[in-house]
């Protein structure tokens, strides 16, 4: 590292450490730019991103028609107002919903408004039903967000804890644990407004909801006459191998969230709501200033396009199954490697050490993958990476592995 470089991250790093709230864990690395699925750092030095800057940036790095349309867009406007119609909006509700099922958007910028706007829903939902008291369900383990609402939905204490009481009448179950579910609806039942589900817990540490359990809680949920709602910040957007991952379990929610790879790096989040439920939230009841802006639909359905028409989604199925193969060939020469887990390019490796060390020493050698719920690696590249950089990824991760 040249000195000139080394005091470039230096200034960087005290900067950041200076001016910005330190609420985040750092990696000691700034990345300066990128091309493809391919980091840079500002020593120029290159990294394979098998991170997508936690499943944001699903079409890599300098898409070129992506940044043709956010420059024409920026060209034209950023932003009015939700006070009035926006081309760009409707265009973009329009391919969410051909491309889902019939309903309506409500736009935000961020997963934890999405989630934040499912929640509101699920209450106006009990309310709706003349519940006193209406009961939200959701997991242990899960991740919804971190502003309030989103936090009390979130299974894991470690997010929860240290902001004083929450809201009331949010209560979680197992995981896949069938009894568990029925228990939940057995004691609340009729005061159930709502279920939220990741079908792939994502910070948990990428564990797939079984068949089973999502085609109980679906039924659960109907015998109630309570919401059933998927949050597919992470899994959406082509990550999976379908657009959406509810496709993989052969029926549609009552309401589900996106974000992260809706803009493809560009902030934009969305709560789209089946037909029959569209009514629960009316004028004045939800909304957003910088929502749906006409700049930020212009980027999410700019990626909606190229994902549709580049065959992505057939894309991904062939890395995954190449990815998962080599997966497991390194599973069975090292006695670190726990389990391996996921669906299309959302995949979980668990350790039986912990994966920070681990991850760390990728990073350092030119692999940026993540460390998630202490002994897992998550490994999320964008949907268009090569078979060739698969494997050399692969390879970096098995030479840690080795020591």
């Amino acid at each position: 590292m040249t000195n000139e470089t080394k005091s470039k991250f230096e200034t960087t790093k005290e900067l950041t450490d200076k001016y910005v709230l330190n609420t985040y864990n750092r990696y000691p690395v700034a990345f300066e730019y990128g091309v493809g699925e391919m980091l840079f750092d500002q020593n120029n030095k290159e990294y394979i991103d098998f991170h997508s800057g936690v499943a944001v940036t699903n079409l890599g790095h300098g898409e070129a028609d992506l940044i043709e349309a956010i420059r024409v867009q920026a060209d034209k406007i950023f932003h009015s107002s939700n006070l009035y119609y926006s081309e760009e909006q409707g265009k973009l509700a329009q391919v969410i919903i051909e491309n889902s099922f019939p309903g309506k958007v409500f736009l935000c910028n961020s997963g934890t408004e999405a989630n934040e706007a499912a929640f509101k829903l699920m209450r106006r939902h009990g309310i709706h039903k003349n519940l006193e008291k209406p009961v939200i369900l959701s997991l242990h383990s899960s991740f919804h967000g971190r502003t309030f609402s989103s936090m009390t939905m979130t299974g894991n204490t470690a997010i929860r804890d240290g902001f004083g009481e929450l809201a009331k009448d949010v209560h979680f179950i197992t995981p896949n644990d069938e009894e568990s579910l029925i228990q939940a609806f057995d004691q609340y039942g009729e005061n159930i407004a709502g279920l939220i589900l990741e079908l792939i817990i994502g910070e948990g540490g990428i564990i797939p909801l079984t068949q089973s359990f999502v085609n109980l809680a679906r039924k659960l949920t109907e015998e109630t006459n309570s919401l059933l709602i998927f949050d597919e910040i992470q899994t959406g957007m082509g990550r999976t191998g379908k657009m959406f991952c509810f496709e993989h379990y052969g029926f549609a929610p009552d309401a589900f969230t996106l974000a992260k790879g809706l803009g493809s790096g560009f902030p934009i989040g969305a709560l789209v709501i089946a037909e029959e439920h569209t009514s629960l939230l009316g004028k004045g009841m939800h909304g957003s200033t910088f929502g749906g802006n006409h700049l930020a639909c212009a980027a999410a359905y700019e990626t909606f396009r190229i994902i549709l028409s580049r065959n992505l989604l057939d894309h991904v199925e062939t890395v995954s199954a190449n990815m998962f193969q080599r997966l497991e060939t390194i599973k069975s020469n090292t006695s670190l490697i726990k389990e391996i887990r996921g669906k299309g390019l959302h995949i979980g490796v668990e350790l039986t050490v912990p994966s920070r060390p681990i991850v760390e020493e990728c990073l350092r050698r030119g692999l940026v993958v993540n460390s998630t719920a202490n002994n897992v690696i998550r490994i999320m590249p964008p949907l268009i990476l090569s078979l060739e950089k698969s494997s050399e990824g692969l390879d970096i991760l098995e030479s840690v592995l080795k020591g």
